[in-house]
């Protein structure tokens, strides 16, 4: 596409700085939050702790090249407790404390290594954390003796509970056993912690059951309350109809997945979605100051997410984000609330405006903390919601971007990006990284289609088990009608179609161009090309059960599995694609980008294979981060036609 004064340089991307998870003071008085640059430029990550006091402008709280985070308030207000490397060349994490007032940061205790959410207790006495077992002295030995094999999946470095004195930096370890602690809270009598725990600390243990226990501060064994199929988050300890409860985000596997909210009493019991109607999907959850019955919660409704007070006992939902903020936009997970409950902090974004700090008043009253990347909304477009029927009368949900400034009646280029997941959704937000297309591509002359399939969470339950059993089938339908519904309205030209994703998008890309060849380029990001090699080779197997009718290590499954797997009809694929990967990529390895360019290779399709070395599924490196962009404009700018008829 031809250059123009809006469009979005690679390099601005990159290097683009975000807020994130702002923690409002229990006064209401100063918000502090996470800042943080979109890629690193060199060995190390960039972000710092700024602070908003008493309405004024937001300014740097923390400096240097350390990287500083999760900052946390004391009861009192008085100091904040973060995250930092500083000090520490193997960039391992200490706890900090800081006097809100001025003063320099101080190392709690001599605790060092793989740490993360600290919290204040509701009386400020200790501090919990958590933390990865720390390397043994043998083991590190042996390390730097090269004796580093790896024995899989046994004698784990498990994640425990640990409190600290914030005063004496006197610490100890709540949790033991084969159990790794993976999210908390304290009880409101600070007398206990609330821990969601599985048996491993990899990421495939958050698919199998989990436990909900509660762990004694002053010591004792844990007391198991209850057990869920999967690994619920975001405990809060709350009281209904006078009886202490715990209530987490949680579903029930295959029988109800969508993300909700669910309550089990303090003693143990029988488990309860308290919104088993909802249409949407919960991201968010902590406890209401104003009613102890009540939790705050961010709800993904279809393309927008928003904040609600929510009645444990009733289900009642009361909206509380602002009208300026409710009609479109999405509320980002990690809110916080002041301590009479009156105060909010958030982070916001639409299409076209950047992540912003708002601080939001229960009286409906706002004030805009942050103006971070306000120089970009010049070159961004506004996204509208869309909506078609697929093949089987299923009405699917998108949204749509159109290049800035270009008559709605022009018929553009459309690119379909399609989302990871499967369980995640598009939302009316800023979508501008190296994973995230559609800006950087709409300021290049594209109109991109941002579909939520069958399977994409935020429509309920209902709609999520549409993906059940039928793996990248109708998905891939859903996909091809959103495309078809955009030509026949007018918007894309049917000539110059392309399409492409991250992940399950990528797999999603690679399934679609082998029933079809309607789409003139492709991009397959670290994407699934072989359903049953990726069961055995990826980080998380058991999510497979969710989708599927069971593993594939079964004849009764083996031909479903196979039935789904892009390599199988990749002899079909006639469509320019260009695949890219990670090399060091857990949750996709890197092998399944190279079947499927092996596949089209011998195909004879126009392919290329682009492999990032140090990459994991998420992409850090500041230069790799500017290559893929590059690539993918390239890419498109090759196979299909700029202009109509050129």
């Amino acid at each position: 596409m031809p250059e123009t004064s809006s469009m979005l340089s690679f390099d601005r991307i990159a290097d683009r700085e975000i807020p994130s998870a702002p923690r409002i003071a229990p006064d209401g008085s100063a918000i502090a939050f996470t800042l943080s640059r979109a890629s690193k430029s060199d060995d190390h990550a960039a972000s710092r702790i700024w602070m908003a006091r008493d309405g004024g402008d937001p300014f740097a709280f923390t400096g240097g090249k350390a990287v500083a985070s999760d900052p946390e308030w004391s009861p009192d207000g008085n100091r904040l407790v973060f995250l930092s490397t500083r000090d520490d060349a193997d960039e391992k994490s200490g706890l900090y404390l800081i006097p809100v007032g001025g003063g320099e940061a101080q190392q709690l205790g001599d605790v060092r290594g793989e740490i993360s959410q600290p919290r204040w207790s509701p009386d400020g006495s200790r501090i919990a954390f958590l933390m990865m077992d720390p390397e043994t002295a043998a083991e590190k030995r042996d390390r730097e003796a090269k004796k580093d094999q790896i024995v899989v999946e046994e004698e784990p470095k498990q994640q425990r509970l640990w409190v600290i004195d914030p005063e004496s930096g006197t610490r100890r370890c709540l949790t033991t056993g084969n159990r790794s602690v993976r999210d908390y809270c304290w009880a409101p009598d600070g007398e206990d912690l609330v821990v969601v725990t599985t048996p491993l600390p990899i990421p495939n243990s958050i698919f199998g059951e989990s436990r909900i226990a509660r762990v004694p501060v002053r010591g004792g064994l844990e007391i198991e309350v209850t057990r869920f199929p999967m690994a619920p988050s975001n405990p809060v300890v709350r009281e209904i109809a006078g009886k202490r409860a715990i209530a987490v985000i949680a579903n029930d596997h295959r029988t109800d997945p969508s993300p909700s909210i669910w309550t089990v009493p303090w003693e143990g019991g029988e488990k309860r979605n308290v919104l088993p109607e909802l249409h949407g999907a919960v991201s968010d959850l902590l406890a209401d100051p104003c009613d102890p019955a009540s939790v705050l919660a961010v709800i993904v409704e279809g393309t927008h997410a928003r904040l609600y007070a929510v009645s444990l006992a009733t289900g009642k939902r009361a909206g509380l984000s602002p009208g300026s903020l409710r009609e479109h936009g999405s509320v980002e997970p990690g809110i916080s609330v002041s301590s009479d409950g009156s105060q909010l902090a958030l982070v916001w974004s639409a299409a076209d405006i950047p992540e912003t700090v708002w601080q939001v008043s229960r009286d409906d009253s706002i004030r805009k903390v942050t103006a971070f990347n306000d120089d970009l909304r010049e070159s961004l477009s506004p996204a509208e919601v869309v909506r078609w029927q697929s093949f089987d009368g299923v009405q699917i949900e998108g949204l749509l971007i159109r290049p800035r400034g270009v008559p709605h009646d022009q018929v553009l280029p459309l690119f379909v990006q399609i989302h990871g997941g499967p369980a995640w959704q598009w939302e009316d937000r800023l979508n501008l990284s190296w994973h995230d297309w559609t800006q950087m591509l709409a300021s290049r002359g594209w109109a991109v289609l941002l579909p939520n399939p069958r399977g994409s969470t935020g429509y309920g339950s209902a709609f999520e088990k549409l993906l059940q059993d039928d793996v990248g089938g109708g998905e891939s339908k859903d996909l091809v009608a959103g495309a078809r519904a955009m030509v026949e309205r007018g918007i894309a030209d049917p000539e110059r179609l392309a399409l492409g994703g991250w992940s399950w998008g990528g797999y999603l890309t690679a399934r679609t161009i082998t029933q079809t060849r309607m789409f003139k380029a492709a991009v397959m990001g670290a994407g699934v090309a072989n359903l049953t090699s990726d069961h055995g080779a990826g980080d998380i197997p058991a999510y497979n059960p969710l989708i599927h009718p069971g593993h594939p290590y079964d004849e009764r499954t083996w031909e479903y599995y196979a039935s789904g797997t892009p390599i199988r009809e990749a002899s079909k694929v006639t469509t320019p694609t260009l695949i890219v990967h990670g090399d060091s990529d857990d949750r996709v390895h890197p092998t399944q980008g190279q079947e499927f360019f092996r596949a089209l290779q011998q195909a004879g399709a126009p392919v290329r294979f682009v492999r990032y070395p140090r990459e994991r599924h998420s992409f850090k490196e500041r230069a790799h981060q500017i290559d893929l962009m590059e690539r993918i404009c390239a890419w498109l700018d090759q196979w299909v036609t700029p202009t109509p008829g050129a």
